[in-house]
């Protein structure tokens, strides 16, 4: 064997298979729209592009030399060309790369790759190898997928120096030198723009969002809501009236401060109605639209109206369904769950139905997914917003045709639909098809999906369908106008390469990240650009939970915070730059798979910044280790008994969040309760009163919206008026939810 083999790595038959392979799907990848898919991946087994061959035995493991190894058991299986390069047994981290074996060099030359950039990756198993680039400076690389990220290549060809200089701290042992495979990056330019119907932002009206609450000592709270449009000078009177009596005002002076009023002599026994008139702006005095309540010798923090039925909900929509300024409510019932993963499936024992109420309780429909869609918040996706501009929500969800169950009730065959109802009929009014389930390897994989509203055009919202999360990941985007949907772009992760594949997330997000004006989708540790190509993906896997928004308020532009499901051995929690996917920070240990929904919210004004807070499992996917990091990745406690994380809420007068455990609403720090919640808190949302969040909480029969009657030291333009919190909050339709985050870090003022 020579030093270098000089054979062209098109004859191995690992490199024909990769080619074919990628060929075939490069073919079958062009979207609706004709836009072509990336070009096939390049793959070149180790042993035919390194060297030098005295560095190797055949079939013969040493401590000093790498093991050129072919008769492993099921070596065709195991590994690419069934050959892999084999290092001695590595126990503990070598001082030097020349200990061991000796530094292997690979060289690939122009006349087999050709100029451009490349995603590279190295197969095998995921101990950590030493990688250089200049035979000098070394660093580590391990893991599922080993990637040594984007790299171009010019017409010197390509060189790397691998070693075995480091031990894995979880499996010490042998590491392997597969192949490597290199992804061209694709063409940021093969899809148009989106271009939708909207001449500028669709947004949703909002009136004043008048609510008024009883307070200890027959009090009563009035709060309402400050709007982006309104004057820098505005302020606010307060009136307040009972039945056979003229309005009083309350205030002596105009309100400017805050947008809440405390009313310490209500009327007693009756009920008091308020009306709030605004002092300056274009709708200086036009008073709002009147709200009342009857004071109470203990202070009922919440509203609530009667549901159609003694059930609970799942999940609950908040959009305006008829266009007079109120949020209206969208539920999915009842509350239970099925996973579509083998070990915890189970039949349906009845169907999903969704439910649509007006803000004071009116029932106005109810709509049965059917047998098509099992009952588990995967088959049944769900989004309540104005798609079309005309000031009134639509509902899309993931629908089906009849009783298409096998004899076990799972679902396998049938029409699948993307399905958008009038919100307030219920009525269909567009229907196209769902990504189909046959690309996917598996019912459990197939049985993922996802939807979300995005602004790719920076004006129009628009619709994202989503199949896919643990390995295949398809996405459509769609336009819906005078009545009918509109496909814009199709993706799939194979466009990509496999840096994208698997890593998709519980939820989605959309935000702009790249300040163009137009809304990128995150999938989860990858990132889709406004008209449907890859970003960037980390390559970390699929993460547990990310939360993208101001995290470190110090830095220029947006962060995403990621608790990463999959095995790693560091970066298990990692906070990354939105625009590029370059990881900040990460922790520096390994762990074996962080769960749920961890947490990231201000939860400490002594810190700057928002607090992540992540939990790792054991053997048994308990919580066993916890962290909670400041927004520069130090560790602020790892003896918090969170979990695998709490709720947060902005609840009381200052600019940090509450945590919510079970019933308790309680501040960081402290035991002391500031507010109680009386059962299951499904929504977390700006929607009634000033800036302050409401709990959508379920109630066998009744909705129940809790809100603050804290007086409050300062005001807030309504959080739904921020891009990213209300995306977010529309998402929390569907999915695992995840409270919603904002744009600036509101303490950072």
């Amino acid at each position: 064997m020579t030093p270098f083999m000089t054979r062209p790595p098109w004859a191995t038959v690992g490199f024909r298979t990769a080619m074919i392979g990628a060929a075939l799907s490069a073919f079958c990848l062009w979207s609706a729209a004709g836009a072509p898919a990336a070009e096939p991946s390049l793959r070149f087994e180790a042993e035919e592009v390194t060297g030098p061959a005295a560095a190797w035995q055949v079939d013969r493991y040493s401590d000093d030399k790498w093991n050129l190894w072919s008769t492993d058991k099921e070596a065709a299986k195991k590994w690419s060309g069934g050959v892999v390069v084999q290092s001695p047994r590595v126990l503990s981290d070598r001082e030097t790369p020349e200990a061991g074996a000796p530094p292997l060099h690979t060289r690939i030359g122009s006349d087999q790759i050709p100029p451009g950039k490349y995603y590279v990756q190295i197969g095998g198993v995921g101990r950590p190898l030493a990688v250089s680039r200049d035979g000098k400076e070394w660093k580590k690389i391990e893991g599922a997928t080993r990637n040594l990220g984007l790299v171009e290549i010019g017409t010197d060809g390509f060189q790397l120096w691998v070693d075995d200089r480091y031990a894995s701290a979880t499996s010490p042992g042998s590491a392997y030198y597969d192949f490597l495979e290199f992804t061209p990056l694709p063409d940021p330019n093969r899809k148009p723009k989106v271009q939708g119907f909207a001449t500028s932002r669709v947004v949703e009206p909002l009136g004043r969002g008048l609510i008024a609450l009883p307070m200890d000592g027959g009090r009563m709270y009035v709060g309402w809501r400050l709007l982006k449009e309104d004057p820098a000078d505005i302020a606010f009177d307060v009136y307040r009236r009972t039945a056979g009596s003229a309005s009083q005002k309350l205030n002596r002076a105009p309100l400017g401060q805050t947008t809440d009023f405390v009313d310490e002599n209500p009327a007693a026994g009756v009920r008091n109605e308020y009306v709030v008139v605004p002092t300056a702006g274009a709708d200086a005095g036009k008073p709002s639209a009147a709200t009342g309540a009857a004071p109470a010798e203990r202070g009922q923090s919440y509203v609530s109206f009667k549901l159609d039925g003694d059930h609970t909900f799942q999940k609950c929509g908040i959009a305006d369904l008829n266009g007079d300024g109120v949020y209206d409510y969208v539920i999915k019932q009842p509350s239970a769950n099925i996973d579509p993963y083998e070990k915890y499936w189970r039949a349906s024992p009845e169907t999903y139905k969704i439910e649509a109420y007006l803000a004071d309780g009116t029932f106005l429909w109810r709509y049965d997914m059917g047998w098509a869609i099992e009952r588990g918040i995967w088959y049944s996706p769900v989004v309540v917003y104005d798609l079309d501009g005309d000031g009134r929500a639509e509902v899309c969800l993931k629908a089906g045709e009849g009783d298409p169950r096998d004899s076990d009730g799972r679902v396998q065959s049938g029409p699948e639909d993307l399905l958008v109802l009038d919100g307030m009929t219920g009525q269909e009014k567009a229907r196209v098809a769902w990504p189909p389930r046959e690309d996917f390897p598996s019912y459990n994989y197939a049985s993922r999906n996802q939807l979300a509203v995005a602004f790719l055009d920076g004006k129009t919202p628009c619709l994202i369908v989503l199949r896919g999360t643990y390995n295949v990941i398809q996405v459509r985007a769609y336009e819906y106008h005078a009545g009918k949907l509109r496909e814009l772009w199709r993706w799939s992760d194979e466009e990509e390469g496999g840096l994208y594949r698997g890593q998709g997330a519980h939820s989605m997000h959309a935000a702009d990240i790249d300040d163009d004006g137009r809304d990128e989708i995150f999938l989860g540790s990858a990132v889709l650009d406004d008209h449907g190509v890859g970003l960037w993906s980390t390559g970390l896997g699929h993460p547990d939970h990310h939360y993208v928004g101001d995290i470190d308020p110090d830095r220029p532009g947006l962060e995403v915070y990621y608790g990463i499901e999959s095995r790693r051995q560091k970066n298990g929690c990692c906070l990354v730059e939105a625009r590029t996917g370059k990881v900040l920070w990460g922790l520096d240990l390994p762990t074996r798979h962080v769960h749920a929904t961890g947490m990231c919210a201000d939860i400490d004004g002594r810190v700057p910044g928002i607090e992540s807070y992540s939990s790792d499992t054991d053997a048994e996917k308990k919580s066993n280790v916890r962290w909670l990091f400041d927004c520069r990745g130090n560790l602020l406690r790892d003896d918090l008994d969170w979990g695998f994380g709490l709720r947060t809420v902005w609840w009381d007068a200052d600019l940090q969040r509450e945590l919510l455990r079970g019933k308790r609403i309680f501040k960081y720090g402290s035991d002391q309760d500031v507010g109680a919640v009386e059962s299951s808190a499904v929504g977390f949302a700006d929607v009634v009163g000033d800036w302050r969040e409401e709990l959508i909480v379920s109630q066998a029969g009744e909705l129940r919206i809790y809100s603050t009657n804290l007086p409050a030291q300062d005001r807030r333009v309504c959080l739904m008026q921020d891009p990213i919190y209300r995306l977010d909050v529309c998402l929390q339709a569907m999915g695992y939810t995840q409270c919603p985050m904002t744009t600036k870090c509101l303490s950072a003022d």
